[in-house]
């Protein structure tokens, strides 16, 4: 047992979970191993919103703003091989699979289950595979090979009523998306002052492999995927 010398009073003391003592690992190494950088943008999430009000409002399973988000992602991450790779050595090794990692805000710390092959989902899977994960991280039904094996993780803390922040990729992961709360704001659309619902969205990358320009470009076909979401109801 650690010896402790506190230089104020304590209160009381509390033993770190094995939950946060795997986050306080990873995010270290994240820091100790990788070059990182940001790129981030607002995108008008009205579109996506609306696809959800008028197509899934009531459909079951329940397709939720989240899973949108993530089966936008998966599609963007096809055309960006990049940032579904990671650095070993002086090699990039792109990955075949996007296992997409998603965090979920559990009692003691934070989750980031994995969702398997998610580019071959179809929406209504993802919903199922979502719901499931959420449900399964928050009755403690996690297994070990449930978080393992992730390639790019998103984190959407928008519920919380976070604009944004600096995420830290989960090594060996390349690259972390970071969605934050769609709050209502006036937007031109053809022409006329609208308002229209406009969330932020930040890429942090790996630069020792990752390029600024190859981050926003993510970035920008993640937008206009965004705004034509009806795209994401065919496979």
């Amino acid at each position: 047992m650690t010896e402790l010398s506190p230089r104020l009073p304590v209160k009381t003391t509390l033993r770190l979970s094995k939950v946060r003592q795997q986050m306080s690992l990873s995010m270290k190494a994240s820091v100790d191993n990788a070059v990182l950088a940001q790129v981030s943008r607002e995108i008008d999430v009205t579109n996506l919103k609306e696809l959800r009000r008028k197509k899934f409002d009531k459909a079951a399973p329940r397709v939720s703003f989240n899973t949108l988000i993530m089966a936008a992602v998966t599609r963007t991450l096809l055309g960006h091989p990049l940032l579904n790779a990671e650095l070993v050595g002086d090699q990039i090794l792109i990955y075949d699979p996007i296992n997409l990692g998603m965090a979920v805000a559990v009692p003691d710390g934070l989750i980031v289950v994995v969702i398997r092959d998610a580019q071959h989902l179809t929406l209504t899977e993802m919903a199922i595979a979502v719901e499931d994960c959420v449900a399964r991280c928050r009755h403690d039904q996690i297994n070990p090979t449930d978080l393992d094996g992730s390639t790019f993780t998103v984190s959407n803390l928008g519920m919380y009523e976070i604009d944004g922040g600096f995420p830290r990729p989960r090594p060996p992961e390349g690259a972390m998306l970071l969605v934050g709360a769609a709050r209502p704001k006036p937007a031109v659309v053809n022409g006329r002052v609208v308002p229209r619902d406009i969330a932020w969205f930040s890429l942090s990358f790996d630069h020792r492999f990752i390029d600024g320009a190859t981050a926003a470009a993510f970035l920008k076909d993640l937008n206009e995927l965004i705004q034509i979401p009806d795209m994401l109801l065919h496979q």
